[in-house]
Order: C-alpha cells, then structure tokens, then sequence
C-alpha cells in the first residue's frame, strides 16, 4: 500500500529545474492555461471593486443561468439580469451560505467563486459599469451552423436532447445560445463531454471526446459573437444516423416497474430468468429505457446456474423490487456475476467485436444493474427492457470475467484509512495465469497467447485514480486505460480500436487509488458523511478495484503488430504565446521509454546495436526507447532541433518570431538518432505584441538546439 505523498530520491533537483523554469514563463506574455483560448483583463493595475458586470455576471452565466432562464422550466425564476437577480438577493445568500445550489450533479461552484459572490450580494450588489465585464481575445469568424452545430450534434445532443437525461437540451442555436457560458466553462475544464480515459494512451472505439481542432472551435464560438450563420453552410457530422441494426431475439423486461427513491443518484439490481433451455452465447446486449430521462446507464451481467437461487433471494429484501447495488450487482453469498454488456446515452448500437459471443448456461439468471438520475426528471416507474441477441454457434467463443487481487478480498486485504487523501493498491497478473482459470470457455490454454477486447475499471464512490497496463515479456508496456479523475456515475466498458494479443510471459497490471478524506465523502440527507477505514466490500461503504475482460483466441489475418506512440498534451492547439516565450511541453509516450541522457552519443557503435538498428534503412519495428527531437515549422529532419529526454520540457520560442501560426513537431528517436517514423505536432499561435525580457534555456543541463550534425 502506499498512502499520501512518495517523493523518490533524485526528483528534487527535477523539480526545481521545473519550478525555476515555470516562473521563467510566468514573466512572458504567452498563456500558461492549458486551455486553447485566453483571456485577457484590461483596467488599471489596482484591483477594481467586484461589480455586476466584473464579476458576478460572469459567474452567473457559468453557474445558474443554464436552469435559472427565461425559457427554462428547470428553475422558479431567471437570473439573466441585473434587475432579475437583484430582486432574489436575499434567496441567492441562503442558498450560497448554505450550499446548495448548484445542486449535486452540476458543475461545482468552488469555495472562491462563492465567497466572491458573497461578497458582492453582501456589500449591496453594485451594478458597475460595462466596461468592466471581462474583454475576451478569441478568434472571430466562426458560426452555429458552419462551425459549432456539427460538433455539438456529433458529440452533445445525444444526452442533451428533449426528454434526454441531461439537464438542458443543445439541438438548437436559440437553446445552445442560452447556456453559452455554462457550455464554454464545461468545454474548457473538460467535462462534457463526458469521458473519462486519458487521450493519448491506447484508442478506443466510440470516443465521446472532443478533438483539439473541436474544442477550438467551440471556445472561439462560445466566448466570441456567437454567430448563428447560414443554415447552408450545415454539414451534418459523420455516421450521424449509422448506428448498427442486429437482429434481437430476446426481449427481457424488468420483473417489475421500479420508481427510484434515492435521488440524485439510485443505483438497483434485478434478477431476470434466463428464457432460454439450451447452451447459446450471446453475440449482442442492447437496452431499450422505458424512462429516458432518467435512466443513467445499465450494466448487463449473467450468474450461473448455480448461484441463481442467492440472486433471486435477494429481489426485494427491504419490500421494493430489485436490491440497492453499488457495486457489480453482486450478493452476499455469490460470485460477482460476469460482464456481457450495457448502455449510455448516446453509445448507439455498436455491436461486440466481429464474431464473438459469450457462453451462457440454461438456468442462468440475468443481473441487470440500473442506474437512475432524478437531478432533472421527477422520479417515474420504470420498466426497461434489455433486448439480447444469441447464436448457437460463433466464429470466436469468448470468456468474460472479472479479475483483482484475491487478497484483497481477504478481511484487512485491502485498508483505506480515513482522512488519507491518495490510498493506492495495485496488483500485477500474468496473462499465462488468467488463461488458466478462464480460458476454457474461450478455447484458450495456458500455453496459448489470446486477444483482450476492452478495458473496464471499476470502484465506488471514493475512487480517485485508475489504470491498466499490459507489460510484454520484451519489456516495452502499453497503458491500456488510465482513468485520472474517476466518477462512478460515469463508468464504462471501452472497446479498444484494434484489439490487443497477450502473449505467455506477459503480465497485466491493475492499480487503483482513492481519496478517503472528508471532502470526499457522501452526502446523506444533505450532511456529508464522516470518513471512516475502510476496505473490500459491496456495501455502500465499501471500496473495490477490479476490471473485466473479454478474452478470445486470435483472430486468423488480423494485424496485432504493435509501435511506440507519442502525443502532445500541451502546448493546446492554437494556444497563444510570445516571440521569445517558454513553451511547455507535455508528452505520453506508450510501448516506449526514454533513455538516460548519457546514451545520447553517435561515437560508441555499441549504442547503435543496442538501439536494433545500424543504418537509416534499416527496420526500425523492434525500438521501444530512445529520445525525442522536436522541431520548429519544418518538415525536414537535418533542421535545427532540440533533443531531449524527459516527457515534461520547455521549448524556447525564437525572440523574432514572426506573428501567426506555427507548428512544433516530436520525433521519436532511437539511441543512434534514427527516426522511427513515430511523430506527433501540434499548432500554436505567436502574437504580434513585443515579448518581455525571459531567461535563456542554453546553460541548462541536458537541453541545446541541435544543428543538423547533432
């Protein structure tokens, strides 16, 4: 286990290098925000007094007014004006003294923010002057339906639609326009839309996620004019209405109609008899919500016959249908039931990976877990109905199951003492293993290597971190699903772009984390809870961390070859700076690892046959280490470049560099300086105003522009 904060002997003189470094761009004029819009406060350098039009119309409009509008039936009353809020001041400091609103579920008003607009109402809510509300520098041109509709169909209106479960709907420029701040402060902090796997690591079909090129576009149009546009100009996204038909031959209600009762969030599990009296595997999982608007997601399992009469047993134990269920709908008493599919908002119906299916057993019984949200829809009887398709026979059997550590389960296995903010356990598993104990169904021995599918995670509410990585006999690994901020109201199975082989030898490693503080805890009838130890469980105050898999054997012609990758987090796409500014640098590398500076040297030949490769021409397939260069506007390897070592650097931008867009390109290296033919770039903006006066990077240790010799 390991708790709080790890600093490793060695990573203090880093540190500082970064700190020193950090302060030097904090003298310049570029933006250290991570995000692809600045903006930019004119006045004089005394601090104006906090007014309607500086401050607290701003917060507003992020905060409140996507519910409390004029055409919105969401709230009692608007607070779009002046007048509007003036009149409910009274209301608008019990409900900040008191912490309730933005209620639970919306975007969190931090404790500085609601202090300020404490302040503001408390000191007579002056109104101020125009002139102070925030002046934003953002790129003009683009509209609603040649820019921003596309994207917002493409990526938002599949929750956020009429009778939808989100809050608002976002199918119109009169209804996107109305949220237009609360929508920018989400695009810019990167929840919504929602998804959670760190961009950069391994690819998943489906990525609800905006790219770079999008989220520019949408900032720029959402904090600019918000022009509407020509509907000609419309270009509807791609596969707009290509969701995938199967052919479903089961039809399985809930027993019974359920109407939630823990709000916002209920999470119930139901037992349904599996119909069917001969062997089939299940080739697809669809749900069909009787009450869309409040159905969160559904998580579709199968327990085995044998442990049918415990799941049956626990249907309506506290007098309502169903079992509350926080974790995989397991009960006291019964394995946790495997995995064979589910449904969110706005997943279509992609099927399972070509001709696969999952064995079940006659006798079995379905576990189907609901999740329901009332934050937005009062709560109604629901009846879903989970549509299956089967087979008697497939092209690929698959085995799926749940997989963690076996000691955990065990009591004291797995502590997460109260008020430790980062708890973390991790465990490592060979594939050899798992092909073992769950091959059989699949075809798979211990001996054989077998295809992993997807990447799926799984905690409670305390959940802090997650992650999974295959780590290959040869030594190279590849983060298959890093989970940074994990939300248990958001999680899901991720179907990967190109399956992955596991070979003997190989290993998989699961690491979780949690933050056990009081700030973290439920909220219980509106009291937040008191933290207390805790460990493996299915209760509500328990914890977990498992993952499931879909293992198959091999598929005959498919490519399971696999190559280094880098991608750039920052600088943002079209992020500002100055001619002269230091630029940050922030990089994911996967199946490849940085090298020690030292083996940065052409004259030992014997660095040359440890990188796998001699001569230019030669395969370069088998490098997984090395060091990157990065380049400035110019496809041309023999330009001027910066080598470095470290995923996190700066680059010093030229002091005459003219205004206007340009590119920074990474170029993985071998140990002989041979391209891999692995790159990534990125575009950013250089502004036509006069650089201040920065520190100079050429003294640093380990960092120099390289000419062509280098």
């Amino acid at each position: 286990m390991n708790t709080g904060i790890t600093i490793s002997r060695g990573a203090l003189p880093g540190l500082a290098l970064g700190l020193s470094l950090a302060l030097a761009a904090c003298g310049g004029g570029g933006s250290s925000s991570g995000g692809g819009v600045d903006t930019v406060s004119q006045g004089a350098p005394a601090a104006p007094a906090v007014s309607w039009y500086s401050t607290a119309k701003p917060l507003l409009e992020r905060y409140c007014v996507s519910c409390h509008s004029t055409d919105s039936a969401a709230a009692p009353f608007p607070l779009e004006t002046y007048k509007q809020v003036l009149g409910k001041r009274s209301a608008l400091v019990y409900v900040l003294e008191s912490g309730t609103m933005p209620p639970v579920g919306y975007a969190d008003l931090s404790t500085a923010d609601s202090a300020v607009l404490l302040d503001w109402l408390n000191s007579g809510a002056p109104e101020g002057d125009p002139s102070q509300e925030p002046l934003r520098q953002v790129a003009g041109g683009y509209t609603y339906h040649g820019d921003a509709r596309a994207i917002i169909e493409e990526k938002c209106v599949n929750c956020h639609e009429e009778g939808g479960i989100a809050p608002f709907p976002l199918d119109s420029y009169q209804r996107v326009r109305a949220v237009s701040a609360a929508a920018a402060f989400a695009v810019e902090n990167g929840s919504m839309p929602p998804w959670h796997p760190t961009e950069g690591y391994t690819a998943f079909a489906g990525s609800r996620a905006l790219t770079p090129e999008q989220k520019y576009v949408l900032l720029n149009w959402l904090q600019g004019d918000l022009a509407e546009g020509d509907p000609a100009n419309y270009e509807a996204p791609p596969n707009k209405d290509g969701k995938q038909s199967s052919d479903y031959n089961l039809r399985l209600p809930l027993p019974q109609a359920y109407t939630p009762t823990l709000r916002p969030d209920d999470h119930r599990c139901f037992a349904i008899e599996w119909p069917l009296d001969e062997f089939a595997y299940v080739t697809n999982v669809d749900v069909v919500p009787d009450q869309l608007d409040e159905v969160h997601h559904v998580i579709v399992s199968i327990a085995e016959p044998g442990d049918a009469a415990t799941y049956y047993a626990a249907d309506g134990e506290d007098g309502r249908p169903g079992w509350h269920c926080l974790g995989m709908g397991g009960v006291d008493g019964a394995p946790l039931p495997r995995q064979i599919g589910g449904w969110v908002p706005g997943a279509g119906r992609e099927p399972p990976p070509q001709g696969t299916g999952i064995g079940v057993e006659p006798g079995s019984v379905m576990v189907v877990q609901m999740h329901y949200n009332t934050l937005v829809a009062e709560p109604t009887p629901d009846r879903s109905t989970i549509l299956v398709e089967t087979a008697a026979e497939v092209d690929l059997p698959a085995a799926s199951f749940l997989i963690t550590d076996p000691a955990w389960l065990q009591p004291g296995g797995m502590p997460i003492p109260a008020n430790e903010a980062d708890v973390r356990h991790e465990v490592t598993l060979p594939t050899s293993i798992l092909a073992l104990v769950f091959g059989e169904p699949a075809g798979v021995t211990v001996r054989d290597p077998w295809v992993i599918h997807n990447g799926f995670i799984h905690m409670h509410t305390r959940g802090k971190s997650g992650r999974i990585t295959l780590q290959r006999n040869n030594g190279t690994e590849q983060v298959m699903l890093d989970i940074p901020d994990w939300d248990f109201n958001w999680q899901s199975t991720y179907r990967f772009e190109r399956e992955l082989l596991l070979q003997p030898g190989d290993q998989l490693k699961l690491e979780c984390s949690w933050d056990n503080t009081r700030e973290n805890q439920d909220i219980v009838d509106g009291v937040q809870q008191e933290p207390q130890n805790i460990e493996w469980g299915d209760g509500t105050g328990d914890e977990m961390c498992l993952m499931s898999v879909l293992m198959t054997q091999p598929r005959e012609g498919y490519d399971y070859s696999y190559a280094p990758t880098v991608h750039i987090q920052a600088p943002a796409y079209r992020q500002r700076f100055a001619a002269g500014d230091l630029v940050p640098l922030e990089l994911l590398f996967n199946n490849f690892t940085l090298h020690d500076p030292g083996m940065h040297d052409h004259a030992d030949p014997g660095l040359h046959d440890d990188s796998g490769h001699a001569a230019e021409e030669d395969d370069h397939s088998q490098v997984f280490s090395g060091h990157y260069h990065v380049y400035l506007d110019t496809d041309d390897d023999a330009a001027e470049h910066l080598t470095a070592w470290d995923a996190s650097y700066y680059y010093q931008l030229p002091d005459h560099l003219e205004p206007g867009i340009h590119t920074l390109r990474v170029s993985l290296r071998g140990a002989d300086h041979h391209a891999l033919g692995i790159e990534a770039e990125v575009k950013f903006e250089v502004e036509a105003s006069p650089a201040l006066q920065r520190s100079s990077l050429v003294a640093v240790d380990a960092w120099a522009e390289q000419d062509a010799a280098a």
